[in-house]
């Protein structure tokens, strides 16, 4: 959550103040004529966001595992039971 926030201009004259903010009280989040462009954020908040990045392929890897290991019960007959049309075909007009 973060509490603060501050223009570029307030954060560089109050770095050390900043710091001390973001290490006691979380993110503070810094301005550029009133639009947020960055996040400061404590080095634990930081390290966690590293920790658990994935790429595609990793996260595609890590659900076909979990999927591999706790099963599925899909039956695909009720599953596509309603996807085709049961209307009377049109006939093509040449």
């Amino acid at each position: 959550m973060m509490t603060s926030s501050y223009s570029i201009a307030e954060a560089k004259n109050r770095l050390p103040e900043l710091v001390r903010e973001v290490e006691n009280k979380g993110a503070v989040q810094i301005t550029r004529r009133g639009i947020p462009v960055v996040v400061v954020l404590p080095i634990h908040e930081y390290e966690q966001t590293k920790k658990n990045k994935f790429d595609f392929w990793e996260a595609y890897l890590a659900f076909r595992r979990r999927l591999d290991e706790e099963g599925i019960d899909l039956d695909p007959d009720e599953i596509f039971a309603d996807v085709r049309d049961r209307s009377a075909p049109v006939e093509p007009r040449w």
